[in-house]
């Protein structure tokens, strides 16, 4: 089939939404566990119903840290920091975060046991290094978004949680942007699916005060 004449110009000026830099920041993946299970067992209103609050509360903790929420994959959230808004601290301030949200599902499962509904847990991974920021898409659809492989091993890196049993995971690179403000345990070097180059990973056990 012959591409049409507005297609071909559509591709031609495709440059032009390649407008961004490439950055450090720091990458958030969070995965609700066992979310698939329980939506089979629901109403498609209450599920939504469910999700939403959970997303509520995740999303305000990630703002809060001036985070952005990039995107929601089903029921996972990629959050990214020090972009838009340059923020030399980006690896400090997703690590808080982290933590900040097991702590706020840790109240909202409280909440939705007092309603008798089914408990939730969730894994959570933070990794850090360049990505493109900027404009992606096509010329008719684009948004603000950052991609590279960081996005795409911190996707990786949080699918280890399930076979370490941990809730929160980070990359060395994170580590070492960190100070020695984390207590944390290794965990060695992994391959992660999809990546050639193993992650060295790390447990977070906590904050340093």
């Amino acid at each position: 089939m012959t591409p049409s004449t507005e297609a071909i110009e559509l591709a031609d000026c495709g440059h032009a939404v390649l407008d961004g830099e490439v950055i450090e920041v720091s990458v958030l993946f969070a995965d609700l566990r066992g979310f698939t299970a329980v939506a089979e067992q629901l109403p498609p209103r209450r599920m939504a119903g469910l999700l939403n609050r959970y997303l509520t509360a995740m999303v305000d903790v990630i703002l809060a840290r001036r985070g952005m929420v990039q995107d929601f994959v089903g029921d996972g959230i990629l959050a990214v920091f020090g972009a838009p808004a340059r923020d030399s601290d980006h690896a400090w301030q997703a690590t808080v975060t982290a933590v900040e949200m097991q702590a706020a599902l840790e109240f909202l499962k409280r909440r939705l046991e007092v309603e008798g509904q089914i408990r939730l847990s969730m894994g959570i991974s933070v990794h850090s290094g360049e990505v493109f920021a900027g404009t992606v898409g096509s010329p008719r659809q684009g948004k603000y978004a950052a991609v590279g492989d960081t996005v795409n091993a911190a996707s990786r890196l949080e699918e280890l949680n399930r076979e370490l049993g941990t809730s929160i995971v980070m990359s060395g690179a994170t580590i070492a942007l960190l100070s020695n403000r984390v207590e944390v345990r290794r965990r060695g070097w992994f391959s992660v699916r999809g990546r050639s180059h193993p992650l060295e990973v790390f447990e977070l056990l906590g904050l340093r005060r």
